[in-house]
């Protein structure tokens, strides 16, 4: 790998902008699996092909945190939000 070329990082500057960042990163990972996935597959390599499921099995968990964090955001908006996060 070439490890000069780095992707932008955007932590965000508030909880709900961090969420949204990490959102984003999830699903173009997801997407990427997926078509890692479809790849192994096409060229019958099977042992990469179940390390890869795994993964994203992982990072489908990740991207069901995240929705379930912003969700709660928008309903009981970010004060309360926080303040659940504290206890």
């Amino acid at each position: 790998p070439i490890v000069s070329n780095l992707k932008e990082i955007n932590i965000g500057c508030n909880v709900e902008s961090h969420h949204k960042n990490d959102l984003a990163l999830e699903n173009a990972a997801v997407k990427a699996y997926n078509a890692d996935i479809h790849f192994t597959a096409e060229v019958g390599d099977n042992g990469t092909r179940e390390l890869f499921k795994s993964i994203l099995a992982e990072e489908e968990t990740h991207l069901d945190w995240i929705e379930a964090q912003l969700n709660q955001i928008e309903q009981m908006g970010i004060e309360n939000y926080l303040a659940e996060q504290i206890g």
